[in-house]
């Protein structure tokens, strides 16, 4: 398809800006996921330098980890200053769709002074749709320039091109759309999934809710850490979790038998 001459060509003309940077050309951000696959494989294609790695967060589900080891053994994997659960207690709270920390310190920190290969698209959001296919950035002084060489690249374009290269896919996808990190305030739903299915995520996340209450002296208007990391999952306000624990508990526990 013509979307995937035009990634490439746009990649091989932000090779020279990326070899001005770094030897080794790209700092590709790799996932995992479908997206991240495909700019992986558009590199290699367009012929260009680079290093892909991947963002370790401590929150990552084990399949996609297992999954990027046996099948992506050339990426880097980038290992956090600190876990979810020690950055969530310096914090002193759980982050939130309007205060998500922990992107922001666990993954848009690095790749500065580089040129920085992404798969997002536009179709994720209202927001990324707003992106261009070349951007400029500054982090804390330092330059970081993205390259979105799939930005306005459809699902279907995604999931087309993986089939057609024969590319093996994470197994997580077999059983939802879209993979992340367990416990992401973006979904409350996946969340919620993610809890049921990966119940040791949930009671990592009420160990540290625990500490916080304990030791910090937070959430104490809620009657224990679980109900704080239920709330949290809810998609509700405190106040409106608070006012409907019981009807939530109930419609919560009807979710979790359609998965």
């Amino acid at each position: 398809m013509d979307k995937i001459q035009h990634s490439i060509e746009l990649i091989r003309k932000a090779e020279k800006l990326a070899l001005s940077y770094n030897d080794f050309g790209f700092h590709l951000a790799f996932s995992g996921g479908k997206d991240s696959q495909v700019i992986y494989e558009l590199a290699k294609m367009a012929g260009v330098k680079f290093k892909a790695y991947f963002y370790k967060t401590s929150v990552d589900p084990r399949e996609l980890l297992s999954f990027i080891r046996s099948n992506y053994p050339d990426v880097e994997w980038v290992r956090p200053k600190m876990t979810m659960y020690q950055l969530i207690y310096k914090k002193g709270m759980l982050p939130l769709r309007q205060a998500r920390f922990c992107c922001e310190f666990l993954k848009e920190r690095n790749g500065v002074n580089a040129v920085v290969i992404t798969g997002i698209t536009a179709d994720e959001s209202a927001k990324r749709a707003k992106r261009k296919e070349q951007e400029h950035s500054c982090i804390k002084g330092q330059d970081k320039i993205f390259i979105h060489p799939i930005l306005n690249w459809t699902k279907a374009e995604v999931l087309q091109f993986l089939t057609e290269k024969e590319i093996e896919k994470c197994s997580l996808y077999d059983i939802q759309e879209r993979i992340g990190c367990v416990g992401c305030p973006m979904s409350p739903k996946s969340m919620r999934r993610d809890f049921r299915n990966m119940p040791n995520f949930k009671k990592a996340y009420i160990n540290t809710v625990q500490k916080l209450m304990d030791e910090k002296g937070k959430y104490g208007e809620f009657p224990s850490a679980e109900d704080v990391v239920d709330w949290w999952a809810s998609g509700m306000s405190r106040k409106q979790w608070l006012a409907n624990k019981l009807q939530y508990r109930m419609e919560f526990t009807e979710q979790l038998s359609e998965y």
